[in-house]
């Protein structure tokens, strides 16, 4: 027979006695969940003239109870609210590793993608913090969750404020990797859990998100089309074959140019860690940031380890090699030489005119079909100096 209870269970009750050592002190919440930051958010001015905080926090929960977000907020030194997530918008922005919708069972975890925005000249806090409010429900004989019984020395539903992270230096500021019009940043930051946004990955016991700011770029012709005649032939997309540029001064550190051309939306073949980004270029830019150019044509690239590149300098050819479906230019800054053992910096390009925006809302996209582009040329439009193309903007560079 067992007498004892875990700690845990008997420290529950905050009280104003000092005396009373096992007791939380004020401010002190038994959570049942723990939450941080993954790495420092970097501000980032982006195309809607908006500074944009863009990172994630992963939540864990070790207890044996079910415990559902139901609303989280980023929260200055002084508690103000920035910014929150709730309801659809939470889930919608959270990716849940074992549970479902915003409910993580016992052993659990999650991401919740961050998006922090502040207008220009708004006062940004030096730290910013995540207050959550969750609901915990005991598991039942069946595994399932039922509502917490009645005289749980717990109450179900909570709030505490924790995750507190720095805010990191500003973004890196670059010349496009790109030349011409009607440029479309495919899978861009920040407002939705892209296939960039949402590559939490391990390595070494680390997490990384090396693709946090990643845009694949693709190009529309003068119709609007990405590609005319059948899907899968190469020569159908005019933009094949375009020539990428240095986007600064730097040193080539790490590059890749054995992967053969994918057929355009078939299957990808033979993809492994060494060539996933396809025939690619890193290239060291200084100041700890490094620029990352994937899926070029095999035998294009222009320039070898350790070379010295300039800022402009064409260095390869757009392609479709590695982990890739359609031609597209990978683009990212990351802080390490390593594609995946690093996280994404932020970075703003020098110039480009906006066109508006893609609507790829539902499953109908027309450009998937090789049909003209919806484009809503109301948004983002107009010149953008020093600032970051959001998901689906068309943008010329020139």
């Amino acid at each position: 027979m067992r007498f004892v209870l875990p700690l845990a269970v008997l420290a529950v009750v905050a009280t104003t006695d000092p005396c009373l050592a096992q007791s939380l002190k004020p401010g002190e919440v038994l959570s049942s969940i723990a939450v941080r930051t993954i790495s420092e958010p970097n501000p980032v001015p982006g195309a809607d003239g908006r500074i944009h905080l863009a990172y994630e926090l992963l939540v864990v929960n070790p207890s044996k109870v079910f415990v559902t977000l139901d609303k989280v907020e980023a929260v200055d030194d002084h508690a103000r609210s920035l910014w929150s997530l709730q309801g659809e918008r939470l889930a919608g922005m959270t990716t849940m590793y074992a549970g479902a919708r915003d409910t993580l069972p016992p052993g659990g975890s999650a991401a919740v993608f961050m998006d922090v925005s502040f207008a220009p000249g708004e006062p940004r806090p030096p730290a910013i913090a995540a207050r959550i409010t969750a609901t915990r429900q005991a598991a039942g004989p069946d595994g399932k969750p039922r509502k917490m019984p009645a005289d749980s020395p717990v109450p179900a539903t909570f709030t505490f404020t924790g995750a507190e992270t720095r805010i990191g230096p500003a973004a890196v500021v670059v010349e496009p990797p790109l030349r011409g019009d009607r440029w479309v940043a495919v899978n861009g930051c920040c407002d939705s859990i892209t296939s960039h946004r949402g590559a939490i990955m391990g390595v070494n016991g680390v997490l990384r998100v090396p693709e946090r700011f990643a845009i694949d770029w693709v190009q529309l012709d003068p119709t609007g089309r990405v590609f005319t005649g059948g899907a899968a032939d190469l020569s159908h997309y005019r933009y094949y074959g375009t020539p990428v540029h240095a986007v600064a001064d730097g040193v080539v550190v790490n590059l890749y140019d054995k992967a053969e051309e994918q057929v355009p939306g078939a299957p990808v073949k033979g993809i492994t860690p060494e060539n996933i980004g396809g025939n690619m270029l890193v290239i060291d830019i200084g100041k700890g940031a490094f620029a990352f150019y994937a899926h070029l044509q095999k035998g294009s690239l222009k320039v070898g380890l350790g070379d010295h590149v300039t800022a402009g300098q064409v260095i390869g050819l757009l392609g479709n090699t590695g982990n890739s479906t359609a031609p597209h230019l990978h683009f990212h800054v990351m802080d390490g030489p390593s594609p995946l053992d690093a996280n994404g910096l932020p970075y703003v390009f020098t110039r480009f005119q906006g066109r508006g925006v893609v609507d790829d809302s539902g499953e109908d996209d027309p450009i998937e079909k090789g049909q003209p582009a919806r484009i809503d040329t109301g948004k983002l439009n107009g010149p953008h100096i020093d600032q970051l193309p959001l998901n689906n903007q068309v943008v010329d560079f020139n």
